[in-house]
């Protein structure tokens, strides 16, 4: 499917709304503090932010599917993520609302994101991070994830795998909240490709 990437102005009230939506819909970060975070971070040049867009139907208004950014900057901060010099940028805040999540749209979001970095001449690799394999390929991390209601409906590094990432390093990075008290963290695994 045909899309194309469109800044977002988050001080446009009618994008932040769109925006906020669509995070809340997506689970996380979807409250003002951290959209006012995101939006600090654009203008400070660490975060650029896109709608993904479809064509609309017949001459309708075109579809805000959903939204990715290629960041400069990593929360937490890794160095291996993101460098504020742009010479590791990280893929983030990557979102498809489900009924746009086939015919290629987030193969065809990445393809638009990759060839960005690949024009910033300061970009050496791009990176992601998702939830750790390990959650799906290991029967005692599987079961974890359903005994708190929390299994994806794919496992989305494997698709950074097929889009040519290389895994380089697993380490704890999304903080939970059991149902029944106490939280933890959910192992990520980080991922690159080398641009250059």
């Amino acid at each position: 499917m045909i899309c194309t990437l469109s800044p977002i102005n988050l001080y446009n009230p009618s994008e932040y709304a769109t925006l906020q939506h669509q995070r809340h819909i997506c689970g996380w970060d979807y409250s003002d503090e951290s959209i006012l975070a995101w939006r600090e971070k654009q203008d400070a040049d660490l975060k650029t932010f896109f709608w993904i867009i479809l064509p609309g139907k017949s001459g309708d208004e075109p579809i805000r599917a959903g939204h990715i950014s290629l960041d400069a900057y990593a929360s937490p901060p890794d160095p291996g993520l993101a460098q504020a010099d742009h010479s590791v940028l990280t893929i983030q805040s990557f979102f498809i609302l489900p009924e746009y999540r086939a015919g290629g749209v987030g193969r065809r979001a990445m393809q638009l994101v990759e060839e960005m970095a690949v024009n910033d001449p300061r970009c050496q690799t791009v990176t992601v991070n998702a939830l750790s394999k390990d959650y799906i390929e290991n029967e005692e991390k599987r079961a974890f994830l359903e005994s708190v209601n929390a299994v994806p409906e794919f496992p989305a590094v494997l698709w950074y795998e097929r889009l040519g990432y290389v895994r380089w390093k697993t380490e704890p990075r999304y903080p939970y909240r059991l149902p029944q008290g106490g939280d933890g963290m959910y192992e990520a695994d980080f991922l690159r490709k080398a641009l250059r």
